[in-house]
């Protein structure tokens, strides 16, 4: 025993390590394994052998057709096998047979062999092997059928079971055998006749019924999926009722079905309960009288209400007992239907004290909803009441529900739904109230004496949640857009407009005030007469609050705007571009007065360039080239501020500064934006080289009184820098391959900083400052629209001071959630959450990709959260938060040691957020 046990240990390891081994192995080893099969006594390790068999069958350079036959005769030997041993050939050919990407041609004798010995194992006593029998055939159905029509004709032709019916009814038997187990199998088995694309016989639909009742969970689990495909199958199929009195009601099956599906609701297994309301949502074509009973608590017989008996029944049969005025005859066949009914399903699943089950039958009312206008308005209040529900999923997946609803068709709230509603907002969790103010956007109020309570609410909200702000004033642009009858009614209220004298100016920063103006301006758009009712200075306010929140407000024509004025509008884009384009000449010409050494020129002409392109930059159209050539003019104001001073006294301590701005600037330029041509890369590489050159010349006049004329070793700055200079030459040769200006002139400059390296000689020096003398930009060439990379944060909010701070125990991280729209981004993978303490610290926190949700090509929806741990602090103080990217410096370490900084680019403003970490007895005394 010990001795085989080793001996199929080592066939294991080699099992393990079959990829790696040769061919002859892998023979030799399925050899030995077939060899362990026929002749190996022991079941143990013989069960084993077996397993390790079906494993190898994956390898295509074997003969699976082989290895199937041996299994297969194995499976004959009825005595020599044990029940364990039998029943695990019969699972590992099955598992074989249902392996769909691999493709052998097992002998036709050998599964007419197989089909037999199977059809006679469904009598053995044992349950397993019934079961794994049953499964058999229903996958080797498929596999025969599929032989028959490849080949024309089979032998298996000669077996009269092996055809879709006869193989349905006989494992139809099965389905009220002793054992639930095997009951499970033979519904397992005609859902899987079905997925292989055998058409089941309507006849199982009464054994479908009857296993609904079954003692087992697992049949009664299993039937619920066999009678959803029968009732999608024969939908339109009449089923036949006969009542008490002689009448006889017709069904479709589909609606038959769907009641006993509603039944299984009162299930008392939770597993059951939940797929029977998750099935329930796909029954979008079932009757709609049926459908509404599912939200009724009233008792209704297939579409009847019932009535209460009066006097005696009136049935011949007089085995009947007359039932007294009033009360309910349950023994009726009308009230026998109640036991498969559909009244009040959904209530009870909503009711359910599983989430699972509430969850489920949520999901199933919105599928319902989006296909019946009647059932979605029933619906309502029966999801609003959901919105109480104690646990915080059920609660968002009950809000969201309703908002998906909406959208498809109008929903009602009362004061009642409107109160539990609003209930919602102060929710500590902030998707459930971001989600509820999406609902109310979809929502319509019943009476307009509700504007008021709604507006109140959502305000108290935003002071309690500031980081809400943007999404409630989301809120009021969809109500506002959808409520214009009723917000005329409050304009004067909002306002204060008083007819005897001048409405006092509000506040235009003020969140109530703003909460009225996105009211009034979108319900504009329904009812125009608003407009002419607002307060002279709303269209100030207008103008300046449109700028700040642009997804709030709608474009309007106040009254009084007159034809010319609407022409101006009309081609303003026109003269703007017009004036970008007359302002972009003047910058190119630059260059030129660059060339010429007319710096004073150039200084002014940057000085008007400068102003026109600050006014266009607010253009969204010709905002992009407005930032960069912003950034371009900033470039040449160092340049000739370096040239203005290289040989003065100044020039040592003044110009590293300005060096280490040049570089910045370039890198800003070029991983700041997107379109950049390949003559604007160019011109970025040129200036950063001049860039390190200045740098150097300052760094080594700093070290002046070291060097003699006879030269000695530089620094190690200065050689860091040659090193690092040689590999960047080499890299741009590759990059801009055919560009000879950049590429001669990187070279000469190699060579004087080698020069220099080797005789730091004054000669060898000089020839450096000549070279800033001598130098000369490149043409940028921006001909074509380039966007500005950007990020504008949403949430949180800045809380200054003298607003309380946000404490917490430092023991515990400060969870902050990180909402962000970030634009014109090509490479996600460089966005970065940046934290900075208040001891100036930098913090970086890297989003995944599923914190991102691309809205447009290059446009990304930030949503994370980021955790900040801080011991405790003595006082209250500010971090700072922005969105970053990181970008790769041309030399890495030197430019990082020149810059002095990360190599990241703001994207975004910083949020100043005002927060003190304390100690547990602190915090216990506060």
């Amino acid at each position: 025993m010990n001795c085989r046990l080793r001996r199929l240990k080592k066939e294991f390891i080699f099992a393990l390590l079959y990829p790696t081994l040769s061919g002859d192995t892998k023979t030799q080893l399925l050899n030995n394994l077939q060899r362990l099969l026929y002749k190996e006594e022991d079941k143990d390790v013989k069960n084993l052998a077996i397993i390790l068999l079906e494993k190898l069958i994956l390898d295509q350079s074997i003969d699976r057709g082989k290895i199937l036959d041996n299994l297969i005769n194995q499976c004959c030997k009825e005595r020599s096998n044990s029940t364990e041993i039998k029943c695990r050939i019969y699972e590992s050919i099955h598992d074989i047979l249902k392996i769909e990407n691999i493709h052998f041609h097992p002998s036709s004798n050998m599964l007419q062999l197989l089909c037999v010995q199977a059809s006679n194992d469904l009598t053995d006593l044992h349950y397993s092997i019934r079961s794994v029998c049953i499964s058999l055939l229903s996958t080797l159905l498929p596999i025969i059928n599929m032989m028959e029509m490849k080949d024309g004709q089979s032998n298996l032709n000669a077996l009269d079971f092996l055809n879709e019916i006869q193989i349905q009814k006989m494992i139809h038997r099965f389905g009220e055998d002793p054992d639930p187990r095997v009951r499970t199998a033979a519904i397992r088995a005609f859902l899987h006749l079905h997925q292989r694309g055998c058409k089941l016989d309507l006849s199982l639909y009464n054994l479908c019924v009857t296993c609904l009742t079954d003692d087992s969970e697992e049949v009664r689990f299993e039937a619920l999926s066999l009678i959803w495909v029968l009732s999608t199958i024969y939908s339109q199929d009449m089923r036949n009722y006969v009542l008490d009195d002689g009448t006889i009601q017709n069904i479709r099956l589909l609606d038959d079905a769907f009641t006993k599906i509603c039944d299984m609701v009162n299930d008392r297994s939770v597993k059951v309960r939940s797929k029977a309301c998750t099935i329930m949502g796909s029954y979008h074509q079932v009757d709609e009288s049926i459908l509404l009973e599912t939200l009724s608590q009233e008792i209704i017989t297939h579409g009847k209400s019932w009535k209460p008996i009066s006097g005696h029944i009136k049935s011949k049969k007089p085995r009947f007992i007359p039932t007294p005025e009033g009360d309910l005859d349950v023994e009726s066949a009308e009230l026998r239907i109640l036991k498969s009914s559909a009244c009040g399903a959904f209530i009870h699943g909503l009711e359910d004290a599983y989430q699972d089950v509430r969850n489920a039958a949520i999901d199933s009312i919105c599928q319902l909803c989006m296909h019946n206008e009647k059932f979605s308005k029933r619906s309502v209040e029966f999801l609003v009441d959901m919105f109480q529900d104690e646990i915080d999923f059920v609660r968002l997946n009950s809000i969201k529900s309703l908002h998906k609803i909406g959208t498809q068709y109008p929903i009602e709230l009362d004061s009642e739904l409107l109160q539990i509603t609003l209930s919602v907002l102060n929710d500590a969790d902030p998707m459930v109230r971001e989600s509820t103010h999406g609902m109310l956007g979809v929502a319509k109020l019943k009476s307009p004496d509700l504007i008021p309570i709604f507006i109140k609410s959502l305000l108290a909200s935003m002071a309690r949640y500031p980081e809400d702000q943007l999404s409630i004033y989301q809120c009021f642009r969809r109500v506002g857009s959808t409520h214009g009858d009723y917000i005329e009614r409050f304009v004067p209220k909002f306002f204060k407009i008083e007819s005897s004298y001048i409405s006092k100016e509000i506040n235009q920063n003020a969140p109530e005030h703003v909460g009225h103006l996105i009211l009034a301006f979108n319900a504009s758009i329904s009812n125009p007469k608003i407009l002419s009712m607002l307060p002279a200075y709303t269209n100030r306010h207008y103008e300046y609050l449109r700028i700040k929140f642009p997804q709030c407000f709608p474009d309007v024509k106040f009254p009084g705007e007159t034809p010319k004025q609407s022409a101006q509008s009309a081609n303003n884009d026109e003269h703007i571009q017009l004036f970008m384009e007359h302002t972009i000449k003047a910058v190119l010409e630059l260059e030129h007065l660059f060339r010429v050494r007319d710096f004073k020129a150039a200084l002014r002409s940057i000085k008007y360039c400068k102003s026109n392109l600050k006014y266009i930059s607010h253009v969204p159209l010709f905002s992009g080239n407005a930032k960069f050539f912003l950034k371009y003019l900033e470039c040449i104001k160092a340049l000739i501020k370096i040239k203005q001073t290289y040989m003065g006294v100044n020039f040592i301590n003044s110009e590293t500064d300005t060096a280490v701005n040049l570089l910045t600037l370039s890198y800003i330029m070029e991983y700041g934006f997107l379109g950049l041509e390949s003559s604007a890369r160019q011109f970025l590489v040129h200036i950063r080289m001049f860039a390190h050159v200045v740098w150097f010349l300052s760094h080594l006049s700093k070290n002046s009184d070291k060097f003699s004329t006879h030269g000695q070793v530089v620094p190690m700055n200065q050689q860091m820098l040659l090193s690092s200079f040689n590999k960047r030459v080499a890299d741009v040769q590759r990059q801009f391959e055919g560009h000879e200006l950049l590429i001669d002139e990187m070279c000469r400059i190699q060579k004087k900083l080698q020069q220099v390296t080797m005789e730091p000689t004054i000669t060898n020096i000089t020839s450096l400052f000549d070279y800033i003398l001598d130098f000369n930009i490149l043409e940028i060439g921006l001909n074509s629209a380039v966007k500005c990379s950007e990020a504008t944060i949403i949430r949180p909010v800045s809380n200054p001071n003298p607003a309380p701070p946000i404490d917490f125990q430092s023991q515990f991280p400060l969870t902050i959630n990180v909402e962000a729209e970030v634009n014109n981004v090509d490479d996600v993978n460089t966005l970065a959450v940046q934290i900075t303490l208040p001891d100036q610290s930098i913090q970086h926190f890297r989003p995944s990709s599923a914190d991102l949700v691309a809205t447009q090509p290059n446009n990304y929806q930030l949503k994370t959260q980021i955790d900040i741990s801080q011991s405790a602090w003595t006082g209250p103080s500010y971090i700072q938060l922005k969105i970053v990217r990181d970008f790769q410096p041309d030399i890495p370490d030197l430019d990082k040691h020149i810059m002095r900084t990360e190599s990241t680019l703001d994207l975004s403003d910083a949020i100043e957020f005002y927060i003190w970490p304390k100690d547990s007895s602190n915090w216990v005394r506060a």
